[in-house]
């Protein structure tokens, strides 16, 4: 139990921290008929950092649209998530996570594990529906300006273009199971793991749970196997039996 806190707790806060920082968080993109897709990707280092990545255009997509002077700022400038205040939260709560080893007793770092855990999973859901509500509104503001918001009769709505438009990548996915797995995993171990070992521990019919036997309220205590033999009420002899 105390190898698999260790292994659990620190080694799946520092994958967290990897998968935030390395994967695909949140993106916006769409499929251009006849062109490709164009979007942009928002990676845990962009959200921090408040850095914008660089945009995926086809060439010739790009050719097309051009700037010309006077323009409204180009759709990369425009597209901003603006969570970097919760997306600092969330790292430095898997960074206290990755901490946890440090605490000596067992039972206290599962807890602690399994409390980090929990508010780290919660802190990454709310930045991901932050993310997508500012990129959604980002959207639609670039709609309004380019003339797209009106749509055509029989065509979707602007919003749910919009929509359509904003997804959650891998890398949000892959921290939300991991998160998951360690508040689920610390948070057995510190209830019940100290039964566990005791149950274990124990062999043949001594086998116990929490320091009771299995069978404590099921049998009464076996008789004695030599029981005394009958004796005369008279003289206090031994009296023979048939």
């Amino acid at each position: 139990m105390k190898v698999l806190s260790r292994l659990v707790s620190p080694a799946g806060f520092g994958l967290v921290l990897l998968l935030f920082f390395l994967l695909p968080f949140v993106s916006v993109s769409c499929d251009v008929p006849g062109v490709g897709d164009a979007g942009v990707t928002y990676k845990g280092s962009h959200l921090v950092s408040g850095a914008q990545p660089a945009p995926t255009i086809p060439a010739e997509l790009n050719d097309l649209l051009g700037e010309a002077p006077g323009s409204p700022a180009s759709d990369e400038e425009s597209l901003d998530p603006d969570v970097r205040i919760l997306a600092i939260v969330v790292a430095a709560l898997a960074a206290i996570g990755v901490l946890t080893v440090l605490i000596p007793r067992l039972k206290a770092r599962m807890f602690g594990g399994a409390a980090v855990a929990g508010a780290t999973l919660v802190m990454t859901i709310v930045t991901m529906v932050v993310a997508q509500s500012n990129l959604d509104t980002a959207v639609l503001g670039l709609a309004r300006e380019t003339g797209a918001a009106e749509s055509a009769p029989g065509m979707p709505s602007v919003d749910s273009l919009a929509d359509e438009m904003i997804h959650t990548e891998i890398g949000f996915w892959l921290m939300v199971v991991i998160l998951a797995a360690i508040a689920a995993v610390t948070t057995v171990g510190a209830l019940f793991g100290s039964r566990l070992r005791t149950a274990l521990a124990g062999g043949g019919g001594g086998a116990t749970l929490a320091g009771l036997p299995f069978d404590d309220h099921q049998h009464s205590p076996p008789a004695d196997p030599t029981p005394e033999p009958p004796t005369d009420t008279t003289d206090g002899t031994p009296r023979a039996t048939e």
